[in-house]
């Protein structure tokens, strides 16, 4: 085997993953696209534009292939896996600033603006934030975005234990969660659901559009490459230099002439090839688009990723709000103009308040 071809001991060996930050700046890039308004201009001629929300099902994947390839080598290493630690480390990097957000706008809600029908409906909206079950119970204005928080919320609570306990037979209750994701996106069980639960066809939303599905192909890609053999097959599909841009470009294709909806088959496809992707990435560090996930601003943009997610929405308000000052329709300008604030936003939230919660975490490292 040539010295540069990826192998299981070097993919081992390796404390961080390169390109991760620069892949997650790439979902959240795509995903406020989605939410601006420069995609009405152009999905006609470029009919990949319209699904920037795919961008938050990469995030999934790359969740699930992170967190439990952490497990997997904390089991190896230590013997076994401490969920004290883990939920200690999460919440850190995830409650600080979800829950300095709800407090806020709690603040503006119930003491500046009590009574109103915005604070009535914060009020409503309260228990489902608080309790992250707004991937199944729907809340409103720019906090409706929590969703997939939620679903990865509940996927950190679910999933550690069954590592720990279960080792590698946890494969089995990955693959039932998987198969039954896709029977409930392919409307097989929609009778079921609707006699059982009360659901119709399109509730609740992530199961029928979402579901689990992404971040269980990422914990799939974490034990498949935990593992000698699994890892040399799939370096044999995936691991040459070139497999990382061409995968780009063939995911960019099959969006292209994806259907409207894509529920179903058509949303499986694109997760298959999101995740051949990731695998190229992630397999060997000097893959073909290594120079550009690797580049400076594009991983702080990935590390600031979270805090981007959160801040978006009202960004793209403010950012509305300005441009139509000057007049005209410039939903580029509005969206430049947005993309600015939120790395702002969330520069400032992250050096001076989340780092202060992030600073403790290498006391509960595995």
């Amino acid at each position: 085997m040539a010295a540069n071809e990826p192998t299981h001991e070097r993919y081992r060996a390796q404390r961080t993953f390169g390109s991760l930050d620069g892949l997650r700046c790439l979902s959240i890039s795509v995903v406020l696209w989605h939410h601006g308004h420069a995609v009405d201009l152009v999905h006609g001629l470029w009919p990949a534009a319209r699904y920037g929300f795919l961008g938050v099902d990469l995030f999934f994947e790359i969740s699930g292939f992170l967190i439990v390839t952490l497990l997997l080598r904390e089991r190896d290493s230590r013997g076994t896996i401490s969920l004290r630690n883990f939920y200690v480390r999460r919440a850190l990097r995830i409650w600080p600033v979800y829950y300095g957000i709800i407090a806020a706008l709690a603040v503006v809600y119930f003491a500046l603006r009590r009574g109103s029908p915005a604070a009535e409906t914060f009020a409503g909206d309260l228990p489902a934030l608080v309790f992250y079950l707004s991937n199944w119970i729907a809340v409103h204005g720019w906090l409706e975005v929590t969703w997939s928080l939620a679903a990865e919320e509940q996927f950190y609570f679910l999933w550690p234990p069954l590592e720990k306990w279960l080792g590698r037979h946890a494969l089995a209750p990955l693959a039932a969660l998987i198969v039954a994701g896709e029977l409930v996106a392919l409307g097989v069980l929609d009778g079921l659901l609707q006699r059982t639960l009360g659901w119709g066809p399109n509730e609740p939303r992530m199961l029928r559009e979402t579901t689990f599905t992404p971040i269980c192909l990422g914990v799939l890609l974490a034990h498949g490459l935990h593992h000698a053999r699994w890892f040399d097959r799939v370096a044999a599909l995936v691991g040459s230099r070139g497999a990382a841009p061409f995968l780009l470009v063939i995911l960019v294709l099959a969006c292209n002439v994806a259907p409207d909806d894509l529920r179903g088959w058509p949303r499986l496809g694109l997760h298959v090839l999101m995740l051949a992707f990731l695998a190229a990435c992630v397999v060997r560090e000097d893959h073909g688009l290594r120079h550009l996930l690797t580049w400076r601003p594009i991983v702080r943009i990935g590390a600031l990723s979270y805090g981007i997610y959160l801040f978006h929405q009202p960004c793209i308000t403010v950012a509305e709000k300005l441009v139509a000052r000057i007049g005209g329709d410039r939903p580029f300008l509005e969206l430049a103009l947005a993309g600015v604030l939120v790395w702002l936003v969330a520069e400032l939230s992250f050096r001076f308040y989340e780092a202060r919660f992030l600073r403790l975490k290498h006391r509960f490292a595995p």
